[in-house]
C-alpha cells in the first residue's frame, strides 16, 4: 500500500510568476535547501540536486514533465542516505484564477505513512514561505542554536558579533538602542538603517535601507527569539520589503551565510 499527500495554496501572483519561482528552485530553498548547493537543469529529463542547510542530507531527482505556467512533475527520494534513489513523484499544477494562482502539489508513492506525514509538514511550510517571498517580498529563516536565548540575544545585540558577520564593523558603527542608527561597509557596498524595536530576549527589529542594487523602501529585518522543543534557542529571521528577484537572491545568500557563521560563533 502506498500513501500520498495533496496540498493547495492560493498565491496572489499570475501563474507565469509562480512558474518562474518554481523553475528557480524557490520552493526547494524555502523547504530548507541551501541556496549555494542548488543545481537545477530545468527541462524534461534534466536533473536537480539540493543539499539541506546542514549539508549532511541531500535530495536529487529528474524533471519528468514541464508545461510552462501549468505543470511541473519531478521524481523525489523519500529516504535519505547512501542507498537513496528517486522513488516517489511530485506533481505541481498551476491554475490561474483572475490575478491569482491556485497551486496544487501532489506527492505520491510513499511506502510509509509517517514519512508521508513528515513530507506534508515540510511541503506545507515551504509553500507558505515561498508564497510570502513571491507575493509579499518576505524571506523567512528559522534556525536552532545549541545555546540559551540569553546568549543568542547577547550575540545579536553585540554589533561586533552580528554586524561583524555581515561587513567591516570596525569601519562602521551601530548604536544599539531604539532610534539608534547603523552603517556597516560590506564587500558589496554598505548596509544602513535604524533600530526600530528592542525587547530583551524576544525581538530586535531594524530598518534595512540599502540592498544589493541600491536603496530599499519599507525594508525591515526582524529577529524573533524563541525556545525550541529541545530547550535550545530558536531564531526566526524575517526580512520584509524585498520585491525584486535580485534582492531576494542576494539577501537569501547573505542571511544563510550569517546564520551559518553564527552557528560557528556560538559553538566556539
Amino acid at each position: 500500500m502506498s500513501h500520498q499527500l495533496k496540498l493547495e495554496k492560493v498565491i496572489g501572483r499570475p501563474a507565469s510568476e509562480v512558474f518562474r519561482a518554481l523553475s528557480l528552485g524557490k520552493l526547494f530553498m524555502n523547504c530548507g535547501a541551501a541556496s549555494d548547493s542548488l543545481q537545477i537543469d530545468f527541462r524534461v529529463g534534466g536533473k536537480y540536486l539540493i543539499q539541506f542547510r546542514n549539508k549532511t542530507l541531500e535530495n536529487f531527482g529528474e524533471f519528468l514533465e514541464i508545461i510552462p505556467n501549468q505543470k511541473i512533475v519531478f521524481s523525489w527520494c523519500q529516504e535519505f542516505g547512501p542507498d537513496q534513489k528517486p522513488d516517489t513523484q511530485v506533481s505541481i499544477e498551476l491554475f490561474e484564477e483572475n490575478a491569482k494562482t491556485r497551486l496544487v502539489l501532489t506527492h505520491s508513492g510513499f511506502k510509509d505513512k509517517s514519512v508521508c506525514d513528515q513530507h506534508e509538514m515540510g511541503w506545507t511550510a515551504g509553500m507558505t514561505d515561498m508564497t510570502a517571498e513571491i507575493q509579499e517580498g518576505q524571506l523567512r529563516f528559522l534556525r536552532v542554536f545549541d545555546t540559551s536565548i540569553e546568549k543568542l540575544f547577547e550575540t545579536c545585540q553585540n554589533p561586533k558579533h552580528f554586524f561583524g558577520l555581515i561587513g567591516d564593523i570596525e569601519k562602521g558603527h551601530a548604536d544599539f538602542r531604539v532610534g539608534g542608527q547603523f552603517q556597516v561597509p560590506t564587500e558589496c557596498g554598505e548596509v544602513t538603517g535604524t533600530y526600530l524595536e528592542i525587547i530583551p530576549n524576544q525581538t530586535i527589529s531594524l530598518s534595512w535601507l540599502l540592498g544589493a542594487s541600491g536603496p530599499l523602501e519599507n525594508s525591515k529585518v526582524t529577529l524573533n527569539f524563541k525556545t525550541a522543543d529541545n530547550g535550545n534557542a530558536k531564531l526566526e529571521l524575517l526580512h520584509d520589503g524585498l520585491f525584486s528577484e535580485d534582492e531576494q537572491i542576494a539577501h537569501r545568500a547573505g542571511w544563510e551565510n550569517v546564520t551559518r557563521q553564527m552557528t560557528q560563533l556560538l559553538t566556539n
